[in-house]
């Protein structure tokens, strides 16, 4: 009995940190401060399709031998075609991305970070990175490490168990 009730409460302390965590990633709190010290030009939804985007050889972000092309950031953002069209054609613009030919299929665009493009998403994810830092910074470090194997696991299931409600047919919640 003793079990079933620490479970039951650690279950609500997850619900309730989720809640708070869902207003701060609803309001695009560390991405909008990050533009802001980093690359006021760009909108927030500039920065998600730099994220989904590889950027040149050994830069961070996706494998560079992906391929991404604009109907994938649609997919991906959930978003209009046309409006990720637009979002991309001004980050071609603007130089942060490039289009390329398709390795697979010549009639077929892809996407690329320009080195601009890499440089902006470098320092937005340091500065994104030093905000976590700041948070953690008086944890122990078994303590953060094992936060980071636990949050990453618990993403990944909650990933995989909507996913798995999705191909049901079932509403995710």
């Amino acid at each position: 009995m003793m079990q079933d009730t620490s479970r039951t409460e650690g279950i609500a302390r997850i619900s309730t940190a989720m809640g708070r965590m869902r207003t701060l990633i609803r309001r695009r709190i560390i991405g909008r401060l990050a533009l802001q010290n980093v690359a006021p030009m760009l909108d927030i939804s500039d920065l998600d399709a730099l994220g989904l985007v590889p950027g040149q050889p050994g830069s961070k972000g996706p494998d560079p031998s992906a391929e991404v092309s604009v109907g994938d950031i649609a997919r991906q953002l959930r978003i209009d075609p046309s409006r990720a069209s637009r979002l991309v054609a001004e980050l071609v613009r603007q130089g942060f991305l490039i289009r390329e030919v398709a390795q697979e299929d010549a009639r077929r665009a892809v996407l690329r970070r320009t080195k601009s493009g890499d440089r902006i998403f470098a320092e937005i994810q340091r500065v994104k990175h030093e905000l976590i830092r700041e948070v953690v910074s008086d944890w122990a470090e078994p303590r953060l490490t094992a936060f980071a194997e636990d949050f990453d696991r618990f993403a990944e299931a909650l990933e995989a168990q909507l996913s798995r409600q999705n191909s049901d047919g079932r509403k995710a919640t």
